[in-house]
């Protein structure tokens, strides 16, 4: 695997770190919580690869969300589960940051961990002053699974109706935030570029793995061969444009390949 370079603080219960964009947009990370991605979970992942690559029995991960501040405005991409004492919360708390200050909430797809935090525990918005925009493949695809698998994201979109805004891949959102389509994963799942940084949600669950390998997919992954193709898409478009990435699920929130033949982790 190339060079990776560490850029991230740790603090007692949450982990924070920041970084800003060649034009001055600053992104921060919200590490909702530090965990491995179980082996188990990459069944085309066989044992000779993993212990080539020093794996015993995880893949370094995290679960994250990321709050950006551009144009005088707040800007949340994904809220991780949304526990009080997470790492999302706490890091809004240190930056002095309420939920109710954020403007945009961008979502990358509707698994738990990314919309979670929408709700509190009475089921009662969070983000009760921002526009939500999600895709409109993921939305619908979502409101046409079964009860035991929607439940969740029925009932965190119907509580933002009056405020959720459906988009199609390529739209020019607010502050000049684009959608890019990155579906396989889910549906819909979807990766946001601001400038030179790009939000890629859930391309990669356990990085040590798959960068090298995209082909090797998590279960989460919902189509293989989709995710396949879009894990080796976003990778090749953030080589290519130099753009510092934000991962949901990256163990250090970042990979930075603004300078060439590097990677920052």
């Amino acid at each position: 695997m190339k060079t990776t370079l560490m850029a991230a603080v740790a603090a007692a219960a949450f982990i924070t770190a920041g970084c800003s964009s060649k034009t001055g947009t600053e992104i921060v990370w919200l590490c909702d919580k530090v965990a491995g991605q179980p082996l188990a979970l990459f069944p085309d992942a066989d044992s000779a690869l993993t212990e080539s690559l020093g794996l015993m029995d995880a893949v370094p991960s995290s679960m994250s969300a990321f709050l950006v501040r551009k144009d005088g405005k707040l800007l949340m991409f994904d809220t991780g589960y949304g526990h009080p004492d997470g790492g999302v919360r706490l890091g809004l708390d240190s930056s002095g940051i309420s939920p109710m200050d954020i403007d945009y909430l961008y979502i990358t797809h509707f698994h738990g961990d990314h919309i979670g935090g929408m709700l509190d525990e009475a089921g009662n918005p969070v983000y009760t002053n921002a526009a939500v925009y999600a895709s409109q493949a993921e939305y619908d695809a979502w409101m046409n699974m079964p009860p035991e698998r929607n439940s969740q994201a029925v009932k965190t979109m119907d509580a933002y109706r009056g405020r959720l805004h459906l988009f199609a891949p390529g739209d020019t959102l607010p502050c000049g935030v684009i959608a890019v389509d990155a579906a396989g994963h889910t549906p819909g799942h979807t990766a946001y570029q601001v400038d030179d940084i790009l939000v890629w949600g859930d391309i990669i669950h356990g990085l040590a793995l798959q960068f090298e390998h995209p082909e090797i997919c998590a279960v989460y992954d919902m189509d293989k061969q989709a995710s396949i193709a879009a894990r080796k898409r976003m990778i090749r478009y953030a080589e290519d444009n130099g753009l510092l990435v934000a991962g949901m699920h990256l163990p250090s929130g970042f990979l930075d390949f603004r300078e060439a033949g590097q990677v920052a982790e």
